[in-house]
């Protein structure tokens, strides 16, 4: 009889220990996600009838989302409205209670929502008590709405009108804009949704973020960083006979060229893959290149940021690489994969003197009588290069526009620091990409523009690079306007 109560002892206790180890998982670790789940039907009517904060641009004063009341059936209830339209549809995202939410509207959700959290002031908490809707919180993000506005006008504008850009601000990691194209209108996206995640052209992927692409030559900045680490200089000589055979793999440079012999910086202007195959495998080798390329960023998932990022990627363990994926890894091609997101970032490291900052979206969360409840500072990410080898790789890049005469970069009366990047993608047209920033002297913008397949080969054998222009659009633009 004894043995029997123990045992029934013994299973009460544990069955008590279970209910109470659910009960604080359900209350406690996963309480958020359930808050922030559209699909939760209790959470949806609650927040359906209470109208959610305001989505502002950076000024302050752009709205991007807001919400407004219409009658429902059994009372009123409130819509989600977007008046920032397509340009800012990647980052505001959408909020559906029939598909769920994305972008901001997800990712800071507990912000804007009243009720998916505790209430922040004590009026909120005085006015819940009262039982009547309680409007969210406002989150202004750190978008420029004009910049936004031209980077999305620009790429929609590219020869393939596919394609992402992204500005940031160097020195404290705010982004500027974050464009991608083709975009969609989240407005009544519980209607339009069906038939847009069947275009053949993919609206509802955020390119900036989420798309990966080889990187082709933009990638050269981080091998030179890497180079300059293992010790090589600008002056440094090298000949390049036009090929270079690794085994299985046979480097050539773009059109054939040969360049006999040239500078690390020259080099670097006029892009050439023998050279820079040359200087993986023989100065650099893969583990510094690998840990390079991880120092600013590749492998790094980017969880903390609020909007999804799918993290950029080397193809391979280094343990596994052999030369011929050395080389290619060197100017961004084998199974290199990449987006602007992290190539914008890499063009603001090497223009902040080597340090990474946070990357930044949100600028402020107020609550509805303006009272700022939180109002990230600037912070580094990580400390990628020291600043003598940041500022050398600033020169080189300054070469990639001087040297390498790409006019259609320049600015009237600014140092611009670059580097192009014509990526191939059989059997499609390559890639076009640009990375720069602007004033190289005392940089206040980094950005990084990719149009898809917009490499176009014309008759002569010349890639065309609708990147560069679009680039040089968003730099001058905001450099006019004193960097609002």
């Amino acid at each position: 009889m004894n043995a029997h109560l123990r045992r029934s002892f013994y299973l009460f206790a544990l069955g008590f220990v279970g209910l109470v180890v659910m009960m604080a998982y359900w209350q406690v670790y996963a309480r958020e996600s359930l808050a922030n789940n559209p699909q939760n039907g209790f959470q949806t009517q609650r927040a359906i009838e209470s109208p959610r904060g305001l989505i502002l641009a950076g000024d302050g004063e752009t709205v991007l989302a807001r919400s407004e009341k219409r009658q429902g059936i059994s009372g009123p209830i409130y819509e989600r409205v977007y008046p920032g339209g397509e340009p800012f549809t990647n980052v505001v995202g959408y909020w559906s209670t029939r598909y769920g939410a994305t972008g901001i509207e997800i990712g800071n959700n507990t912000d804007l929502s009243s009720v998916a959290g505790d209430p922040d002031t004590l009026d909120e908490l005085i006015n819940r008590t009262t039982g009547g809707p309680q409007r969210g919180n406002d989150v202004t993000l750190t978008l420029d709405p004009d910049l936004q506005r031209l980077a999305h006008e620009s790429l929609a504008a590219s020869p393939t009108g596919r394609g992402s850009a992204m500005a940031i601000n160097p020195k404290t990691g705010e982004i500027l804009a974050l464009a991608t194209y083709p975009s969609f209108d989240n407005n009544n996206i519980d209607e339009t949704l069906p038939e847009l995640s069947q275009r053949p052209d993919a609206p509802l992927i955020n390119r900036a973020t989420q798309s990966l692409y080889p990187p082709g030559s933009t990638f050269k900045v981080i091998t030179s960083a890497a180079a300059l680490k293992a010790g090589v200089q600008p002056t440094d000589e090298f000949f390049d006979p036009g090929e270079l055979e690794t085994p299985g793999y046979t480097v050539f440079n773009y059109q054939g060229k040969d360049f006999g012999r040239l500078t690390f910086a020259e080099a670097l202007a006029f892009s050439v893959n023998v050279i820079f195959a040359k200087l993986a495998i023989n100065e650099i080798g893969p583990q510094l290149l690998y840990d390079t390329a991880q120092d600013f960023g590749y492998g790094d998932p980017y969880d903390d940021f609020p909007l999804p990022v799918s993290g950029s990627d080397l193809g391979y363990p280094v343990d596994q690489w052999v030369e011929g994926n050395t080389a290619q890894i060197s100017f961004g091609q084998d199974r290199v994969s990449s987006n602007v997101f992290e190539m914008g970032l890499v063009a603001a490291t090497v223009a902040n003197g080597g340090t990474m900052m946070e990357p930044r979206i949100v600028k402020q969360v107020r609550s509805p009588d303006g009272i700022i409840l939180d109002q990230p500072s600037p912070s580094v990410r990580n400390e990628v290069l020291d600043g003598t080898t940041a500022a050398t790789l600033n020169q080189m890049m300054q070469g990639v526009i001087t040297t390498g005469q790409l006019t259609e970069a320049e600015i009237p009366g600014v140092e611009v620091a670059g580097k192009t990047g014509t990526a191939e993608d059989p059997p499609r047209e390559p890639h076009s990409w640009f990375v720069s920033f602007a004033p190289a002297d005392d940089p206040e913008i980094a950005v990084a523009v990719m149009v898809e397949n917009g490499g176009v080969i014309d008759a002569e054998g010349d890639a065309a690079t609708p990147a560069i222009p679009i680039a040089q659009d968003l730099m001058e633009a905001h450099l006019r306007d004193g960097g609002a």
